[in-house]
């Protein structure tokens, strides 16, 4: 027995990834009830065995917090209420731990104030030149508002429907309020106040609008994310046409289907159809007429994948959008990406482009959050929780797209809220193409990341009052890619057989004898490690979950990798 505690001792590990509360700033007055979110991963340990984590949280103000939160395909979460009588800063202190006393601990502050006093202003296309908010001006929804405090970004409020911003903050201090710092991205430039920003306010503060200006042109962009591509079912592909400039435009969208897939349905229906090429007409689309959906025109595709497909063969579709005379830029009218054709898919999940290893320098990383309803009855109210990496830059996140009204919220620890107020999102028994949404929005990474740098990212899905559904983890690698580097060929290396479901035999060439074998899943982890002492390994695969994985072979050389599906 104390052999089996050691090996599990030293596989498992406990991860606190969310610690925050539902507010991005403060709470006023007291008494202040306050909704806390723990949630993470657990790895290495025996779900069969209802292996549970023990969380406690040390509120700050004297009163603690303990409960058993059973694991769920690794992940564990909870979601504590407490309520602050009295006013202060309260560190507040989460542990978690697993059954052989693996633990993790994640700090985080709540500040409860004596009064709060609120901060408010509009967002107007200031037709006249005149710095003031005249009746019939055009209101601009949607565009983030920062407070800043001691140059440091404390809260962003995005415009509502109205182009109406507000924080609710304590009394007694000074805030600085400005615009995002990528407003051009939306379209705009600020002309009141002069200096683009209000400076040393206190509260309470009302009417500090800002006057805008649109930016001449237009600019047309598109994206498209898809889900679903099984052999002999249907999946879903979503094209994007989008402006983020004021002048409204009428264009066309197109979408090009990959050879393995066949066109089944689309809402709305295309245009016209010619082969493998769908294409909307679309009109009137600006920076302001969508908004909720965040100025863009998507349509819904259903596409059936055929049983000729084979598992791990890859479908890619693009999308254009025209016209391109006069767009200020171009280079985002094309869009590209590819996807793997699984067994299997989860409805709930998170994926990123470019994919995987980049080279060293700065990208725009393109981020998608799908969910799906597939519950029996009706979700009224969902919201998205997605934290930040430290290696991308808070300042430049922008929401491009989404399926359902949407409101956007930054809090504390650069988590970002996606909320779906009264989605009514259908269950898929009722009807399984419209009980889809997903989130859509562009980050860039920060600049001069070391090689190694791993930049990942994990959504947490809330519907209505359950626990959190957990996505998988997208992970970007900064790496050296090279010719030597970049091998990725099932000439190097034979797997039999694939699909598997209890043992593999991988068999590799005589020179890379030595060489190690490391299994990857999905999530971008190391589940397993041999070293290749001869030319056919074996590998016990019957405790490891079903999937695809990468088996990676690394000789000192070069990396060689090959795809392994696992089944059970």
């Amino acid at each position: 027995m104390q052999a089996v505690s050691e090996r599990i001792n030293a596989q498992t590990s406990v991860n606190i990834q969310q610690l925050l509360s539902d507010s991005g700033i403060t709470y006023c007055p007291p008494p202040a009830n306050v909704w806390i979110y723990v949630s993470g991963q657990a790895l290495g340990y025996n779900p069969n065995a209802s292996d549970s984590m023990n969380v406690q949280v040390d509120f700050g103000d004297g009163n603690t917090y303990s409960n058993t939160v059973l694991l769920s395909g690794g992940w564990f979460w909870d979601y504590p209420v407490h309520t602050y009588n009295f006013s202060g800063i309260f560190s507040l202190r989460c542990i978690v731990i697993g059954p052989d006393a693996n633990a993790d601990t994640a700090y985080y502050s709540i500040v409860v104030g004596d009064t709060c006093g609120n901060i408010n202003g509009k967002l107007y296309l200031d037709a006249n030149s005149d710095c003031s908010y005249n009746a019939g001006e055009t209101l601009f929804p949607g565009i983030p508002v920062l407070l800043k405090q001691n140059n440091n970004v404390i809260a962003t409020s995005y415009t509502d429907a109205t182009g109406d911003y507000a924080f609710s903050v304590p009394s007694g201090f000074t805030y600085d309020i400005v615009p995002a710092l990528n407003i051009s991205n939306y379209g705009y430039n600020v002309t009141c106040p002069a200096s683009g920003q209000y400076t040393n306010v206190s509260v309470p503060a009302n009417g500090n609008d800002f006057g805008m200006i649109c930016q001449p042109g237009f600019d047309l962009q598109t994206y498209l994310t898809g889900w679903g591509f099984r052999p002999g079912f249907n999946g879903y592909v979503y094209p994007y046409a989008l402006n983020t400039y004021c002048q409204p435009m009428n264009g066309q969208l197109e979408l090009i289907l990959d050879p393995l897939t066949n066109y089944v349905s689309a809402i709305p229906s295309p245009t016209s159809i010619s082969g493998d090429t769908l294409r909307w007409n679309f009109s009137n689309l600006s920076n302001s007429n969508y908004w909720w959906n965040w100025n863009s025109f998507s349509p819904q595709v259903t596409i059936y994948t055929p049983t000729s497909a084979q598992i791990g063969d890859t479908v890619c579709f693009t999308t254009n959008v025209t016209p391109t005379a006069g767009d200020v830029n171009t280079a985002n009218n094309t869009y590209s990406t590819c996807y793997e054709v699984s067994n299997s898919w989860d409805p709930n999940m998170k994926e990123v482009n470019p994919n995987g290893d980049i080279a060293p320098g700065m990208y725009t990383m393109n981020y998608s959050i799908h969910f799906q309803n597939t519950g029996n009855d009706t979700a009224f109210n969902i919201f998205v929780l997605d934290t930040i990496d430290a290696d991308l830059d808070s300042s430049t996140f922008q929401a491009i797209a989404s399926s359902h009204p949407m409101q956007v919220d930054i809090l504390s620890g650069n988590v970002v809220k996606f909320s779906f107020p009264n989605i009514l999102l259908v269950d898929s028994t009722m009807n399984e193409p419209l009980s889809h949404g997903q989130i859509h929005y562009t980050i860039s990474t920060n600049a001069n990341l070391p090689v190694g740098t791993q930049i990942k990212n994990t959504a947490y899905i809330y519907f209505d009052y359950n626990p959190a559904i957990v996505t998988n983890t997208t992970i970007n690698t900064i790496a050296l890619l090279s010719a030597a580097n970049e091998v990725s060929s099932d000439n190097f290396i034979s797997i039999y057989p694939n699909p598997a479901s209890t043992n593999v035999l991988v068999i590799i060439s005589e020179k890379q004898m030595g060489a190690e074998l490391t299994l990857i899943n999905a999530l971008g982890q190391s589940v397993m490690k041999a070293k290749a002492t001869q030319k056919e390994v074996n590998l016990d695969v019957r405790n490891l979950s079903p999937g695809i994985y990468n088996l990676m072979l690394n000789d000192g050389t070069q990396n060689t990798s090959s795809k392994l599906v696992l089944i059970k």
